[in-house]
């Protein structure tokens, strides 16, 4: 596919300086781009890179031009690169039909413009939309539904009685529906709670390479609409996340715990079960959340406080060496006490 930078500049609102018949079939760093290449730049370093590259034409701010090259100015360099690269770098296409070493049950409902890849297996009851598209090896369990252009990579596991919604993408190894972790000792073993729950998955939700989704124990684990999922996160059974959070990776969620929508949780942090983030936190990398957080702050430590409270503790504490050798210092200015059984004169 190749487009005019006239074209493109229409796709992502913005204006042609420059020649607007230029014709733009990729998309690469200045370093790499060669003739018919868009590239990129946000900044001055950047832009400058542009101007000495091979490319084509330059996606940039609008205060930026050029005196070499065609600019495709834009109000945000960065939204407009996420809405042209999908034109000149398209994901890799499927014809629809179901490969011959799949296994299909016969109660399953398959869209004819589906896409079933190689060794995957479909449940009984279970219902994939239209242009679904399910690379090699993906399960997916009885009683479940796939909505509209749902996107599984290669070895995807989605267990029974899962929902989930149109637009979705999950990435390699990801598993949704597996068991919560519930137990519960009884005299001197720990007997296994059943998992009889489900998980509900919003549209345009993404998922991550090796994310553990856990049904619910009873009723649902909810993921909001355009929730966005980082590699490797765990989250527990009855999980509500609200719409259009992003979890970054290795979080992990405990079971029953609600995230509020438009929140983001940065990489390694823990949140405990049974809680309530609010809406619009921000909770650090590495934030230990124990205690509900009521919302529209930034979160950070052990155990997780607003930011700028955290921020006062470490400086304080990074003060206490100091603070410490001045009280010694000040203690050798104070005379000792006498002992009251020293004898007197």
């Amino acid at each position: 596919m190749n487009y005019t930078s006239s074209e493109i500049a229409e796709h992502v609102e913005g204006e042609v300086v420059g020649d607007a018949q230029v014709r733009l079939s990729g998309f690469a760093q200045p370093n790499s781009a060669k003739p018919g290449d868009l590239t990129f730049a946000e900044n001055e370093k950047y832009f400058s890179l542009a101007e000495q590259s091979q490319a084509s034409a330059i996606l940039a701010p609008d205060e930026f031009k050029s005196k070499t090259k065609t600019v495709i100015r834009v109000k945000d360099a960065r939204i407009a690169f996420a809405r042209v690269l999908p034109l000149l770098v398209p994901d890799r296409t499927f014809i629809p039909g179901i490969h011959p070493s799949a296994t299909v049950s016969e109660s399953a409902q398959i869209a004819d413009t589906a896409y079933v890849g190689p060794n995957c297996v479909i449940g009984e009851q279970t219902v994939i939309g239209s242009d679904a598209v399910l690379e090699a090896n993906c399960i997916i369990g009885n009683h479940s539904s796939l909505g509209k252009a749902v996107r599984f990579s290669p070895n995807v596991t989605v267990y029974s009685q899962c929902l989930i919604g149109d637009q979705v993408r999950i990435h390699a190894g990801s598993v949704v529906g597996s068991d919560g972790f519930g137990y519960v000792f009884d005299q001197d073993h720990h007997r296994k709670i059943p998992q009889v729950g489900g998980v509900v998955i919003g549209n345009n939700v993404e998922i991550g390479a090796n994310v553990t989704i856990d049904r619910g124990a009873l009723g649902n684990t909810e993921i909001g609409e355009g929730t966005k999922i980082d590699n490797l996160v765990q989250i527990g059974h009855n999980v509500v996340i609200g719409k259009h959070c992003i979890i970054v990776a290795q979080n992990g969620i405990g079971g029953s715990t609600k995230v509020g929508e438009y929140s983001t949780l940065a990489g390694q942090a823990g949140i405990a079960g049974h809680l309530v983030i609010g809406p619009k936190s921000v909770i650090a990398a590495k934030a230990g959340v124990i205690n509900n957080l009521d919302g529209g702050k930034q979160y950070m430590g052990f155990p997780a406080i607003p930011d700028r409270e955290a921020k006062r503790q470490i400086i304080t504490l990074q003060k206490l060496p100091e603070l410490a050798k001045r009280i010694q210092e000040i203690e050798q200015h104070i005379p000792k006490e006498e002992s009251p059984n020293a004898p007197s004169d």
